[in-house]
């Protein structure tokens, strides 16, 4: 495990750091960080059970939610992978950008297993199935005759609806519809990064 680490992060520093997408990327703090932690245990509550435990009603999810923002987000327990994973947030962000979604650009209607995405004039239909007990959620959806699910969990708070998403499921939806994305460098890059890594999320959030 600790050698997977240790290469996610020199792939990061290496990938990264010369790219113009990646102008946000903090090697210092990363080397920073590994030196506080890389040998030290941490010890905290399990995140899944934090979700689980502060759980909405399928009733609260229901509803037009507008997306706000993503990110990349590590529910595991080492530091070292917490710290690599927090770094590469600017991929996600430009990849997006690529797909123009921005801020206020899409509509998510949830409703009792149903589910709508709508950006401008396209509109993709899906369904999902809660787990209130666990906050645990399964997305699917069909586009071309390619059905494609990702499960992961979701948590409310303060009117603000946060979903998080198996990043490597997701990113496998992602480019199994749109088989473009398969040739993307950002893609190709988070897919090598996380690729045996687990409790690694992509975490929309979104706002009525």
């Amino acid at each position: 495990m600790k050698k997977t680490l240790y290469t996610l992060i020199a792939v990061v520093a290496v990938a990264l750091v010369p790219t113009t997408a990646s102008a946000q990327f903090n090697l210092s703090r990363l080397l920073g960080g590994i030196q506080k932690v890389a040998n030290t245990e941490t010890q905290q509550q399990d995140p899944y059970k934090r979700l689980a435990d502060a759980a909405p009603s399928s009733y609260t999810l229901n509803g037009t939610w507008t997306y706000k923002s993503a990110s990349f987000s590590y529910l595991g327990s080492s530091p070292l992978a917490d710290i690599a994973i927090a770094q590469i947030d600017p991929i996600i962000t430009n990849t997006l950008k690529q797909l123009s979604i921005t801020p206020g650009s899409v509509k998510l209607r949830l409703n009792g297993g149903k589910g709508t995405i709508t950006q401008g004039d396209h509109k993709l239909d899906g369904s999902y199935v809660y787990t209130r007990s666990k906050a645990a959620i399964i997305a699917e959806t069909t586009l071309d005759g390619k059905t494609v699910k990702a499960s992961g969990y979701v948590r409310y708070e303060s009117g603000e609806l946060t979903i998080l998403l198996d990043a490597r499921e997701l990113i496998s939806a992602m480019t199994t519809i749109m088989p473009e994305l398969k040739k993307d460098q950002n893609i190709l890059l988070v897919e090598t990064l996380i690729k045996d890594l687990k409790d690694v999320y992509v975490v929309g959030k979104f706002t009525k």
